[in-house]
């Protein structure tokens, strides 16, 4: 669905890195070993390389069409966001 790269150490959408990027600054997480257990993602990557793993993950599970817009991302951006909080909610 999405073209992969390497982003941070892991292999993921360059969607999923403006999402997990997003969230990164908005709630200023640092680098450390604490989110991959709660994002359902291997305990052996930091919190950035999860959220990135965590938001590809949303990202091949997100309906598209051939027209991916800005729209979309921001869409995309406003459900990673309103999902990590229920998490940690």
């Amino acid at each position: 669905m999405f073209d992969k790269s390497v982003f941070d150490g892991v292999v993921v959408c360059e969607a999923a890195d403006v999402m997990a990027n997003h969230i990164i600054h908005e709630f200023e997480i640092p680098r450390l070993d604490r989110l991959a257990t709660k994002l359902k993602v291997n305990s052996c990557f930091n919190d950035h390389q999860a959220l990135r793993l965590w938001a590809d993950r949303l990202c091949e599970n997100y309906p598209t069409t051939n027209d991916f817009t800005v729209y979309d991302l921001e869409d995309l951006i406003q459900t990673a966001r309103t999902l990590f909080l229920k998490i940690f909610s």
